[in-house]
């Protein structure tokens, strides 16, 4: 009988750490998650989705001015997705929809682990998932503290573009419907489906987007859902511009709009949607130059939901996760600064580190717009270099 390699078994032990080392802070997260839903202060953003959900219910205007500077700022159509929820108490309902983030998370990390390797031809880095997950844990103590749902969007994508992949339909096309109703920004993706000739998945997301319009329709009839629609528009055109400038806004309209009316302390709608325009289009530009392949196409626009947005901030860039792990992943040196650098921009704007004041001063610089659009540049040049090995 021959004895065991100890070297052998050192190498399985190794194997596992990062697993292991992913778990624990998964574990943590979830322990902040719960204790942060439960809190009675806090969850703000999630209690205003059950606000919305009960006034749905009961037939009443989604949108009254009186809310302030914490109205409901999603579709109509999206309150009916909350009802659930209201059937527990308010704290129970906050710590599980804080468990269901995390949750949202680790089915992300399995999903687009699957893929890396068979299809671009790169091994998977066991490590990348925890510095992926360590660079964002201030974005991620942000979505528990208020509750938000940027998380549950991101697998919404990873569903869609990877279902789409496998080439399902209805799956993908009810993600997909489901994450457009809930933040419009996220119709980005369509520029993946658009590149990989996903047409059924766009024309299903179009049929499944309709029939969850029913229960908003039947609600507050033809008229009424009009005049809720009209009313969300409105509370977006009020909130956005006195946000659009502040400290906490961290897109890429905002830098912009930073040199375009650096004197003005709320730029005009039209400015804001000049800013988004040309984001939009520095965007698209990137894209169309780098020919980025399927995985850094799906992470890239997961990132451009965040980053083209005037509404973007710290706890939004949740959704650059894919592409710091691919960053992560890829172990060359511009990479793994900026994965760095992007943690070190969380620690260093956070309130309770550098206090109040003084994280006010760090983020009008709007450091998250300068870190992740490099990410998105250095991204982009990875692949267009990719692209050109195997020609030359």
């Amino acid at each position: 009988m021959r004895a065991a390699d100890p070297l052998s078994a050192g190498a399985r032990a190794s194997s596992r750490t990062p697993q292991w080392v992913f778990w624990a802070l998964m574990l943590g997260l979830a322990a902040v998650a719960v204790s942060l839903g439960q809190h009675p202060r806090r969850g703000v953003d999630f209690r205003v989705y059950l606000l919305a959900a009960e006034r749905f219910l009961a037939g009443v205007d989604l949108y009254p001015v009186s809310d302030g500077t914490m109205p409901f700022k999603y579709a109509p159509v999206t309150a009916p997705l909350f009802l659930p929820f209201t059937l527990l108490p308010a704290r129970v309902a906050s710590a599980l929809w804080n468990l269901g983030l995390v949750a949202a998370l680790v089915a992300v990390v399995r999903l687009t682990s699957r893929p890396a390797a068979a299809a671009e031809g790169q091994g998977v880095w066991p490590w990348a998932p925890v510095l992926a997950t360590l660079a964002l844990l201030p974005a991620f103590r942000f979505a528990f503290f208020y509750g938000q749902v940027d998380a549950v969007l991101l697998l919404l994508l990873a569903l869609t573009a990877l279902g789409a992949e496998k080439g399902r339909t209805w799956g993908p096309g009810a993600a997909f419907a489901v994450a457009v109703l809930l933040k419009p920004p996220a119709a980005l993706l369509v520029l993946f489906l658009l590149a990989r000739r996903h047409w059924r998945v766009m024309g299903a997301s179009v049929a499944v987007g309709l029939v969850l319009a029913v229960p908003a329709l039947a609600r507050y009839g033809v008229t009424g859902l009009l005049a809720q629609t009209h009313d969300w528009l409105d509370t977006l055109a009020r909130t956005t511009p006195p946000w659009a400038l502040g400290a906490n806004a961290q897109g890429l309209p905002t830098l912009l709009l930073s040199f375009m009316v650096p004197r003005e302390p709320m730029p005009s709608g039209a400015a804001i949607s000049l800013a988004q325009g040309l984001a939009l289009a520095v965007f698209v530009a990137v894209l169309a130059w780098s020919r980025p392949r399927p995985l850094a196409l799906f992470a890239l626009c997961c990132l451009g939901v965040t980053l083209l947005s005037p509404l973007a901030w710290r706890a939004n860039f949740v959704m650059a996760w894919p592409l710091l792990r691919l960053a992560a992943e890829r172990k060359t040196r511009g990479g793994l600064a900026l994965v760095a650098l992007a943690g070190l921009v969380g620690v260093f704007s956070a309130d309770f580190v550098v206090g109040t004041e003084r994280a006010e001063q760090v983020l009008l610089w709007r450091p998250y717009a300068l870190v992740f659009t490099a990410l998105m540049v250095w991204a982009a040049w990875e692949e267009r270099r990719g692209a050109a090995a195997p020609a030359s």
